[in-house]
């Protein structure tokens, strides 16, 4: 872990950010670029933010190499995992990162500092860093079982949300729910557990809301328990 460095990063991205607001907010003052005409003041604002933008890379490759592991842990929970740093992200003035997935090729752009930990670093603490594990573990649970559905975990005001794509839910519900009644041996058992995962997830919030850290923690323990069983348990051989 290298605080010095994490810290250098986070000064470096909001000087940037501090002078692309300086920016954008000059022309509404200036009788030049009201007008539209050559402004210098202007001209070094957007020398400024460059200069800044290009600080903000450094500082934030200097954290994290390119080609380097990390791993995210941001609002999008189904993208949970260790990814490696492809650059930082035009979009956001280098602000913010590019990852990738070397296996799949998958991108995710703009992510925050706050959103990486390199692998040394302890895990972030708090009620929105623990939805998002117990979220996560939820998810891959469910993919596991063959159920893909993409949840974010993030917090406005204080107030954790987590929000999916509620048709989908239901009808991943009510198919689980009805395989969990009529289906037997495996398909049965995967049911169940989808019923479960999916009654867990819908209760988030609440848990959130309430900081029943022990009842969030006790839910991501157990999705991790039965994804490694669903994931481990002896593929079933065909008969000649």
């Amino acid at each position: 872990m290298n605080p010095i460095k994490r810290g250098a990063a986070y000064v470096a991205v909001e000087a940037t950010q501090e002078a692309r607001q300086a920016f954008d907010a000059h022309p509404a003052t200036c009788r030049a670029c009201m007008w539209h005409k050559p402004c210098d003041t202007r001209a070094t604002l957007q020398r400024q933010v460059y200069m800044a933008s290009q600080t903000a890379r450094a500082a934030l490759l200097e954290y994290a190499p390119q080609g380097s592991t990390v791993e995210y842990h941001g609002a999008a929970v189904h993208l949970h995992g260790v990814w490696r740093v492809s650059d930082t992200c035009r979009t956001s003035l280098h602000t913010s990162y590019l990852l990738h997935a070397e296996r799949s090729g998958a991108i995710i752009d703009d992510v925050s500092l706050d959103d990486i930990r390199q692998p040394i670093e302890p895990e972030p603490s708090g009620v929105l860093a623990a939805v998002r594990r117990a979220v996560a573990e939820i998810t891959r649970l469910l993919a596991a079982c063959g159920f893909l559905l993409h949840v974010r975990v993030d917090a406005h005001e204080g107030t954790v949300r987590v929000e999916y794509d509620a048709p989908m839910f239901a009808r991943y519900d009510q198919q689980a729910r009805y395989a969990r009644t009529h289906a037997t041996g495996r398909a049965q058992e995967d049911a169940s557990y989808v019923v479960n995962a999916l009654a867990s997830l819908r209760s988030m919030s609440t848990l959130a809301r309430t900081n029943a850290l022990r009842e969030v923690n006790a839910i991501t323990r157990n999705a991790q328990t039965t994804r490694e069983r669903v994931e481990n348990r002896p593929t079933a051989r065909p008969r000649a």
